[in-house]
């Protein structure tokens, strides 16, 4: 026995095991050689939760198969043959790379089985393939022209991160040769070849994906080369019951890299899954409801009752900001808080998104979760959507409220920077930055009584889709001067703006007060740019009354 595992056979497999009585069964799932030691790293930490097996799955003659999918099905079907001659009826997995597409298949043909997953690499193909494509006839000149052990080189060495591989070369030449020797007489080159093309390839149908009821945690480090983050996303679109876990600087190898990183990124859901307490994800625990607009996915936090208030946060932020008000509205009135695109797990836009369009996939929102109408209630960016909502939708809204947001343009400069401040994000993402942003958000008073905050936000922004937050710089930049038609606004409005915004000054909140008939205006005295986080009471209060002056709700 090595590292607290023993070797047994199992349905003429070996397996790699560490027995952990009364414990479930995960199963990892790998194609490489179980001899190589890639699961080494977090084997101790997993073996705390489960009792962990590692099957040895063969090396099978590719050809036979007519494609991807029935070789990823044939490969659970060994799976789960073994599973069952270890005495276990139901298990959780964690597949790796081509592993992920076995796991896959284990989720969608035996859901009865798999108690839930994670999948790290599996892969959502791009509607562009001619770069996967060129990347595969790169390989064939290495495969050509060389031989495992050099392709095995090229491989570790472009799936670790190169400061990694200056540092640890002895390690990497150590898994090439630990592969050479587990896979003697088990791989040629050709044979390799085929294999890469067949792993990126898709191992289940848009229909299979969408039936699928499983928890899954899919893993992505931020660095992989492929399947790149994007692609992980658009998964995650296609999956209700998956959520994403984002290591931020790691690789491929991220498990050999930086098995802290992974624990801390995953640890939550190991926890959950072995405890067997659904549900596992955080934003189920929050009445989170999964809805599909169009091919896109966007994850909405509300109550069950039969009116609707529906709110939409301002840049970087969460439906959290509204807690407090969508506490004291519980039981009265239906509060849906959307998760903007790009943040959470709602599919980010494209890059040319227009601020009409961004109406438009509100509404399209508002008809998947049977809401007619609505009072919107709009923070920063938020309000920006939500004015342009009602002009152009003024039958589905009943009222506004508009909190920290602008009709009127920026000056050129005040635009430039915020879209170098929209890249930045997007590519450096960490404390330092973290930090100026929340600077510019909130208050100083809120942030030294509030001092476990922001490390919270400044992970939980980390797993956003921040490089499809970036693509809202536009339509937010270059949204169209509505100050001009707030005059056709003929509901009641309610504008919120704090006495000490940094990102926009008070007077201008007044100025578009002033254009809408009749509308209210509030100071939140003290409050910076988020006055629903930073003095919630007030904020709540505000709003109750302006509910209750026009006979929305009674509250």
């Amino acid at each position: 026995m090595a590292n607290g595992k023993k070797i047994i056979e199992v349905e003429g497999h070996k397996v790699y095991l560490t027995e952990n009585p009364g414990r479930p069964l995960m199963t990892l799932i790998r194609m490489a050689a179980g001899g190589m030691g890639l699961w080494d790293k977090v084997w101790p930490y997993l073996s705390e939760h489960f009792t962990v097996a590692s099957i040895d799955l063969p090396a099978v003659s590719l050809d036979k198969f007519e494609s991807s999918r029935d070789l990823f099905k044939h490969m659970a079907d060994r799976v789960v043959s073994v599973v069952k001659g270890m005495n276990y009826d139901r298990f959780h997995l964690f597949g790796w790379t081509g592993g992920a597409l076995v796991g896959l298949r284990c989720v969608v043909d035996y859901p009865d089985m798999v108690e839930s997953a994670m999948l790290m690499g599996v892969v959502d193909l791009p509607e562009e393939r001619r770069p996967m494509e060129k990347a595969n006839d790169v390989l064939k000149v290495i495969l050509d022209h060389g031989d495992l052990e050099l392709y095995t080189y090229y491989w570790l060495l472009t799936q670790h991160t190169p400061d990694y591989a200056e540092q640890h070369f002895d390690r990497i030449q150590a898994l090439v040769d630990a592969r050479l020797k587990a896979d003697a007489g088990r791989l040629d080159t050709q044979r390799v070849l085929k294999w890469v093309k067949a792993i990126r390839q898709e191992a289940a149908t848009g229909e299979e994906l969408d039936r699928i009821n499983t928890p899954i945690l899919l893993v992505a480090p931020a660095f992989q080369s492929f399947p790149t983050l994007t692609h992980v996303r658009k998964l995650n679109a296609k999956i209700k019951t998956s959520e994403m876990a984002v290591i931020p600087g790691g690789g491929a190898m991220v498990l050999q890299e930086a098995p802290d990183k992974f624990m801390a990124a995953t640890g939550r859901f190991i926890r959950a899954a072995a405890a067997g307490k659904p549900p596992l994800t955080k934003l189920s625990e929050k009445n989170t409801t999964t809805v599909i607009n169009g091919s896109r996915r966007v994850d909405v936090l509300e109550n069950f009752d039969d009116t609707g208030i529906v709110f939409l946060h301002g840049w970087l932020m969460s439906p959290q900001m509204w807690a407090h008000s969508m506490e004291a509205l519980k039981r009265k009135a239906r509060c849906l808080a959307f998760w903007q695109p790009g943040h959470g797990r709602t599919t980010a836009f494209g890059s040319n998104t227009t601020m009409e369009q961004w109406a438009d996939w509100v509404i399209r929102t508002l008809d998947e979760l049977n809401v007619r109408t609505c009072v919107l209630v709009g923070h920063s960016m938020g309000g920006m959507v939500t004015m342009n909502t009602v002009l152009k939708y003024p039958d589905r809204i009943k009222g506004i409220v508009l909190v920290s947001t602008q009709d009127t343009l920026w000056e050129e400069d005040k635009r430039e920077g915020f879209l170098q401040a929209v890249d930045m994000v997007a590519v450096a993402w960490g404390p330092e930055m973290g930090q100026q942003a929340a600077d510019l958000l909130l208050g100083e008073t809120f942030l030294k009584s509030h001092p476990a905050w922001l490390g919270s936000w400044i992970n939980e922004v980390a797993g956003y889709d921040l490089a499809g937050i970036a693509n809202l710089g536009k339509p937010i930049c270059y949204r169209p001067d509505v100050s001009g038609r707030l005059k056709e606004i003929q509901v009641p409005a309610l504008v919120v703006h704090g006495t000490v915004d940094k990102g926009i000054d008070i007077s201008l909140g007044r100025e578009m007060a002033s254009r809408i008939a009749g509308a209210a205006f509030a100071e939140m005295p003290g409050a910076a740019h988020c006055p629903p986080l930073e003095v919630p009471e007030l904020f709540t209060e505000t709003l109750l009354s302006f509910l209750r002056d026009n006979q929305f709700y009674d509250v």
